[in-house]
Parts: structure tokens; sequence; C-alpha cells
């Protein structure tokens, strides 16, 4: 080969790494980054106005409902599993909360898949004002480039149950594969709504769960088309201001294009316990019913294919000892007893990233941390119940 074709070759990588530069920056760097950098490391970024109000009331130490043995169990496991937030609002007030690494109630880290709830939540008010037909409606509906493809069995409720059979690619930022991937395209390329438009079905629309980010992404698309709104804006108006939460902030694809659904949603620990406070009064907040409560209902019903997940969301119960995602990660999440109350439900972030309601105890716990491997779905809101009297002898 001659210098004048190597000279040229490494011309044309050069041109072809400018053009695409985003994608190429995000690919070298991105397996460097954890929960605490994230948040400074995305760009460019929308922000999620809110509407702050007023900050929770905090029971003071002596006044505690909790014991100080239960706070002590609560510390130690947290601190095990490398813990940034732990919150614990019960009969109208904090009535626990402490933070780890110097954060503190206005700091944000990097929670994952709890992103997925939001829009789960956010898909609800497309449904009440009359943007969205029907979760049953056809996803040609809304994504006529499907129109005449075996795609068009596939309904908004098969994506919402991660139950699409939509092509399944696990994280991979081995700098050893194909750049142009389709799965590396959806997780850091500048445009999602090429990237997703490429996935194929390798399942028959409801016939298996099979938990994968391209189903939140490709609801995402559907909102915002449906809407004729940007997620920030639509989400900010229906959600965010109503909670009374201070500002968030979404990963956008590129500036004016797209936000990354199924994670990147970062708000303070307190703001996600609004959601969850939200949700344990059945979509009331400060007296007024913002989240649709038949909604709520439908978001935390079994699925056919997954007893323990309903619309972008999870169920505590039946108790499995392991909870699997899907099928091409061979491990769960561990839950080694039962919970002790039958009402839990909860968003799930990678790794220990959870906001929990538990209605019939009056419970919302938010915990935010590094992902750990060793994380226990039941040990925290299991540790709290116990203390409230549930599992005791009734005898």
């Amino acid at each position: 080969m001659t210098r004048r074709v190597i000279a040229a070759l490494v011309v044309l990588i050069v041109a072809a790494i400018a053009a695409d530069w985003t994608f190429w920056y995000r690919f070298a760097t991105i397996r460097d980054q954890t929960s605490v950098t994230i948040p400074g490391w995305i760009s460019p970024t929308a922000t999620v106005e809110g509407d702050f109000r007023k900050e929770f009331a905090v029971v003071a130490p002596a006044d505690r409902i909790l014991s100080p043995g239960a706070i002590a169990e609560l510390v130690d496991y947290a601190e095990q599993v490398d813990s940034f937030s732990l919150i614990v609002h019960h009969g109208g007030a904090i009535q626990f909360e402490t933070y780890w690494r110097e954060f503190g109630p206005d700091d944000v880290t990097e929670t994952l898949s709890m992103a997925k709830s939001v829009l789960g939540l956010t898909f609800g008010f497309a449904v009440e004002d009359g943007s969205i037909g029907s979760i049953d409606d056809p996803v040609t509906a809304y994504i006529p480039e499907w129109e005449g493809t075996d795609k068009e069995r596939l309904t908004i409720r098969h994506v919402l149950q991660m139950a699409s059979g939509l092509e399944h690619f696990q994280f991979d930022y081995s700098l050893l594969q194909n750049p142009f991937n389709k799965a590396l395209r959806l997780f850091v390329g500048p445009s999602m709504e090429n990237a997703i438009l490429r996935f194929e079905l390798t399942a028959e629309p409801g016939s298996e769960f099979n938990y994968n980010s391209a189903n939140t992404q490709l609801l995402l698309l559907i909102l915002e088309r449906a809407t004729g709104r940007a997620y920030a804006d639509y989400v900010s108006e229906k959600l965010w201001r109503p909670l009374g939460a201070k500002p968030a902030t979404l990963w956008m694809d590129r500036e004016g294009g797209m936000p990354k659904a199924y994670a990147f949603f970062q708000a303070r620990p307190r703001d996600w316990l609004r959601i969850g406070l939200a949700i344990r009064n059945e979509g009331v907040v400060d007296g007024r019913q913002v989240i649709p409560a038949e909604w709520l209902t439908a978001m935390f019903s079994p699925s056919p294919n997954n007893p323990k997940y309903g619309l972008q969301a999870w169920i505590g119960s039946p108790h499995m000892t392991e909870r699997f995602y899907n099928r091409n990660t061979p491990f769960g999440v561990k839950q080694a007893e039962p919970f002790l109350a039958d009402d839990v439900v909860f968003f799930d972030g990678g790794g220990g990233q959870r906001v929990y309601v538990i209605p019939s105890a009056d419970l919302v716990i938010v915990r935010t941390g590094m992902t750990s491997p060793d994380w226990d779905d039941g040990v925290i809101p299991n540790i709290l119940l116990r203390d409230l009297g549930y599992g005791k002898d009734p005898s």
C-alpha cells in the first residue's frame, strides 16, 4: 500500500470521526462513567422545569416512630451496598433521611432505569388527554414507517409490558465491536429516532416478557409524535410542576433532538420521594388529582407474561428469590424473603436504585447509590415493616 493511499485512508477516517464526533466521544468515554460522574458527563441536556413550593416536614430524631435498632439496621445495610441517599417517609413526614459521600438533599446521581417508570407515568397523561387513543392501538398508528411489516402486529400495550418481541442487546461498550451496531447507536448515538426505527422483531408480540430499553425508547418516540411536544416540556407540565419538584435533567441525543428515556432522568432524592408519595396517594398531590387513578391501577397490575411487571413499573408480589430481567442477562435481582406487605410496588434502577411504595404501611422509601451486585430487594422494606409490626405472630 503506497503512502498516498495510506494518507488518503487516514484523511477519510479522520473526516468520518469528525462528522460523527458526538458518537465517538461518547463511545470512547462512557465506560469510565459511574452513577456519580454521569450527571456532569452527559451532554447536551434538557431541563424538566419544576415548580418547587416547599420542602417536606422532617420528624425530629426523638419523635421518630422508627426504633433506633431499625435505623441502625438500615444504615448498616445501606453502607454495605454503597448508598448515596436513603429516605423513609411515613405519617406525613420524613422519618429518616441520610446521605453519604458528601451528598445532600439537592445533589443528583444517575438512577438508571427508574427513568422508565417516569415515562410510564407520563404515558398515562397522553391517554387521559386523548393524544393516545388507547394503549391497544397498533404501534403503526404512530410509527407509519413500520406499516406493511411484521410490526403491524405490535400494540402499545405490548411495548409498555416489555413484551414487544423487539431485538434485545445487552449494554456493551467494548471498543472491539462494530461502531455501527444498532444497539450501540441507540445507547450513545446522536439520532435515537433513526436508531430505534432500525430494530426488528425477534419474537411474536405478546408472547414473552423481555425487559428491553428499546421498548422504552420506542414509547418515547410514540409519545412525542402523539402529543407533538418535546418530552421535557410535556413531563414538566403534566407531572413535574404539579408535584412541586425542583428541576430535573434529561440527556439528549443532540441539540433539539430526542432524550434517552430508558435512563438518565436525573432528579433529587426528595423529588423521587414526591413521585412515590403521589403514587401512595392514588395520584393526588396537594388535594388535586394529578396522576389519573385508573392509570396507576393499570400501571401496577400484573402483565400476562410477568406477574411482577405492569406498565413500565414493578410489583412486589409474588415473591421470587431471584427476579430476572431478560433472556440475555444471566443474573437477576435477589430477594431472600418475601415482602412483609403484599402491596409493595416500586421503581427499579439497576443495582439498587429504588423508589418503594407500600400504601398499607404508609411508607415511601427512596434509595440511591452505586450499582451493587449484592443488592437484596427485600432487606430495606422489611426492616421497616418489621419495625412497624408486620410479620409478627398475631397470637
